[in-house]
């Protein structure tokens, strides 16, 4: 064999393993459940980044995915004054 073909030829094997090795890294990256995300494409497959906790959650989890509004926001509330309090500036007419 050609001395210069089998460099060639060393050299793209090498690089071809270097690409491969590189792309098993970055598949590898991914976070697993319970770990700190920012968007979607941090967790691993099947998981989500739940906004509420910055953490990867399974996508049918139980737990809220977005954050919640706080329960006293449902509750009635009291207006500030009854409807007929006077008015606090006076009119000029």
């Amino acid at each position: 064999m050609n001395r210069r073909l089998a460099t060639v030829t060393r050299r793209l094997l090498l690089a071809a393993a270097c690409f491969a090795a590189l792309a098993g890294l970055a598949a590898a990256c991914k976070q697993q459940e319970g770990d700190r995300c920012q968007i979607d494409r941090d967790c691993a497959d099947g998981l989500v980044c739940n906004q509420a906790t910055q953490a990867c959650a399974s996508a049918n989890s139980n737990e809220a995915i977005d954050a919640a509004t706080p329960d006293f926001l449902d509750m009635e509330l009291d207006p500030d004054a009854p409807v007929d309090a006077p008015d606090d500036v006076e009119q000029d007419i």
